[in-house]
């Protein structure tokens, strides 16, 4: 298992630093001077314009301003923000980091135990009307954009029947409409595989020797289904951690949260490449991170693994 463990630390690093290196080029091989993004409308010498690249190591290659960035960023310097002239980018995204880690946490705990509920209970009524209401909203989910979700929610919730607030996170209300836009694409794909799982071992030989022993249904079905049909879910739980974080930028749009989405786009639309740069580094790791644990599980879930 420690062997295992150094393979995936090691594939870990590599991931983060390629994606790292793909985002530095993207954001030096971008359209426009860094330096006259961050003086803006300001007329200033062409020797100035020296002096601050010469400031930001932008006269370096692009090899060695990489360079440079990694070393600053292991300390936690991403650099300074060109629409927040002078700003450090951790200082830019740093509110958005704990109001992003709340409300997407929510939505991911939400997509889970939806998917869960849903995805048991249509393998044990297969065929029934339930089944088929659960199937149907499982379909409905996956194809329907989360824009569109969004809008519906708010016309139907707030605007209609006024329940519900829209904008901001003020209150425990704010999270409800945009943690149900966030986990309903990603419940229902994982409902409609939990189900196929379940189904397959629904009828398998352990499970009748565990109802033969006498152990009720309930049990049998979370102390042997259950575990068993998880396995081929946590690699799609994986995926749904990367479709939260990317589903976010649209949503906390939405819904004006100022989130870590919400600064991004913000940062795209002002050519902001620090702070892009910024939250792209600390989402890949958060993703990486979360697939390195879900690799993990593997390993407790099937003693075979652990083992081999």
């Amino acid at each position: 298992m420690s062997r295992y463990l150094f393979q995936r630390l090691i594939a870990t690093v590599f991931s983060l630093f390629a994606a790292t290196l793909i985002a530095f080029l993207a954001s030096r091989l971008a359209p426009g001077d860094p330096i006259r993004l961050m003086l803006g409308d300001r007329a200033v010498s062409s020797q100035v314009v020296h002096q601050l690249q010469q400031q930001y190591g932008l006269d370096q290659p692009i090899l060695v301003q990489y360079g440079y960035f990694v070393r600053n960023a292991l300390i936690g310097d991403f650099g300074t923000s060109y629409y927040y002239t002078g700003k450090p980018v951790l200082e830019v995204i740093a509110p958005g980091i704990w109001v992003s880690l709340q409300w997407e946490s929510l939505s991911l705990a939400l997509a889970v135990f939806g998917a869960l509920v849903l995805g048991v209970l249509s393998a044990l009524k297969q065929n029934s009307w339930l089944d088929h209401l659960i199937m149907l909203f499982a379909l409905s989910g996956i194809s329907l954009p989360s824009f569109a979700l969004a809008t519906f929610l708010m016309v139907i919730f707030s605007l209609q029947l006024g329940l519900l607030p829209v904008a901001g996170l003020d209150s425990p209300a704010h999270f409800i409409l945009p943690c149900l836009t966030l986990a309903a694409q990603p419940a229902a794909l994982l409902a409609r595989l939990l189900r196929a799982s379940m189904l397959e071992v629904i009828n398998q030989e352990y499970m009748r020797t565990a109802r033969a022993k006498g152990l009720g249904e309930m049990a049998v079905i979370l102390r042997h289904g259950l575990k068993n049909a998880l396995l081929p879910s946590l690699t799609v739980l994986g995926i749904m951690v990367g479709r939260i974080m990317a589903g976010s930028f649209l949503v906390e749009t939405v819904f004006s949260i100022p989130g870590l989405g919400r600064i991004g786009v913000q940062a795209v639309v002002e050519r902001d490449y620090p702070v892009i740069l910024g939250i792209t580094v600390l989402l890949s790791f958060a993703f990486l991170f979360v697939t390195f644990v879900v690799d993990l599980l593997y390993g407790f879930l099937d003693p075979r693994i652990r083992y081999a």
